[in-house]
């Protein structure tokens, strides 16, 4: 275990037939913007985005992606993401917050209930669908997901929440081609469960370009549906790379997400990932529970400290911590200790700092696309 703050941190930089534009609704003067956005198997999903003010450019100002875990009566308004969400403001980031599928205020969300029930991705041979109750052969077909009432079993259902994440690829992208931020610097805040989603989704991004191909490219499809979908001549330039900097607060493993499957997202499906996206995994001092888990995705899965004689090199960019005087507090919990934001505030800082030239450029995506959850070894 090492202090990140001793070491020089080393980055390697490196449904709806169509996405309508983020649909803002009215909010208080300096407030968050509250938007709505399209997954896509058709669930309109709900978020806060948080502008900073505090930058030089807003177009070049980085975003801050917050995921808590999913589960019964949580929602991103409960917490202190808002106390960070301020903090990260003042210090030149945008924010960005959202709920999950049948969390918080959605309701009534799943607008195109023939994609959501029909598609192939989360039916059929997959059947992460028949994790939520009501669903087919009942008719008509339902058009709502509470996850307090509907779920089943949320452990088989979540790697269904990796479309959310996709959607929320695309709406940052679409922001990003409007001006209101600069999606080459994505970082990420997680709580729990969403260490796994979390890697899985950027995983899912080093298979994804970062800019839409040309038709050339596509070899003759009519856009880009899938992740990963071959492209004549691969991906130049993986999304992926975009990913700046996570924290994982209590970092944590569900038992759909196996050990060997996420091992293999960064030997096999994204080998770029252990070497490109700095991590910082934050447990409380007392949580023993926590710190193991957490050291499986810092030991186990990026082995950040590799053993003597082993090809892997050291990663000076990740750290594991533990957050002092938080006793045993986990996950969400831990926004509550001011070391926490203090460590947050400084690793997401100096990696800013180190990325501050990348361009923006235009990502010109339009319609939502889904994730291939069995390409990536995620079953219900």
């Amino acid at each position: 275990m090492r202090r990140w703050m001793a070491t020089p941190l080393l980055i390697a930089v490196v449904g709806l037939c169509c996405q309508e534009a983020p649909q803002a609704v009215a909010q208080k003067e300096d407030g968050p913007i509250q938007e709505t956005f399209f997954t896509p198997d058709g669930v309109e999903l709900r978020g806060l985005f948080h502008p900073t003010k505090d930058a030089k450019n807003v177009k070049d100002a980085p975003v801050v992606v917050f995921l808590y875990s999913p589960g019964p009566d949580r929602d991103m308004t409960k917490n202190d993401w808002g106390v960070l969400a301020k903090q990260l403001n003042k210090a030149g980031f945008h924010v960005f917050q959202f709920d999950w599928r049948g969390h918080g205020k959605n309701g009534t969300n799943i607008k195109d209930t023939e994609n959501f029930w029909n598609n192939v991705y989360l039916n059929r041979g997959n059947n992460f669908n028949a994790q939520i109750k009501g669903g087919p052969p009942i008719k008509p077909l339902k058009n709502e997901l509470n996850i307090a009432k509907d779920m089943k079993n949320l452990d088989r259902y979540l790697p269904a929440y990796l479309m959310d994440l996709a959607a929320v690829r695309l709406y940052l992208d679409i922001k990003n081609d409007k001006g209101d931020l600069n999606t080459s610097s994505i970082f990420i805040v997680g709580a729990g469960d969403t260490a796994a989603l979390g890697m899985a989704w950027i995983t899912a991004e080093w298979n994804r370009p970062s800019d839409m191909p040309n038709a050339g490219a596509l070899g003759g499809a009519g856009g880009y549906d899938v992740v990963p979908q071959n492209l004549v001549g691969g991906i130049k330039a993986p999304a992926g790379a975009d990913f700046a900097g996570c924290v994982w607060l209590t970092a944590t493993k569900p038992p759909t997400f196996g050990e060997k499957t996420v091992k293999d997202w960064v030997t096999k499906a994204a080998p770029r990932l252990r070497e490109n996206n700095p991590m910082l995994f934050l447990h409380a001092q007392n949580d023993n529970k926590g710190k193991v888990e957490s050291e499986l995705y810092y030991k186990g899965v990026l082995v950040a400290e590799p053993p003597k004689g082993s090809p892997l090199n050291k990663l000076e960019q990740t750290f594991l911590m533990p957050v002092k005087g938080a006793a045993q507090l986990q996950g969400v919990k831990l926004l509550g200790e001011t070391e926490t934001t203090a460590n947050i505030m400084k690793f997401f800082d100096a990696i800013k700092k180190s990325r501050a030239n990348l361009p923006w450029k235009s990502r010109e995506f339009k319609s939502p696309y889904f994730v291939n959850l069995r390409y990536f070894g995620l079953t219900p």
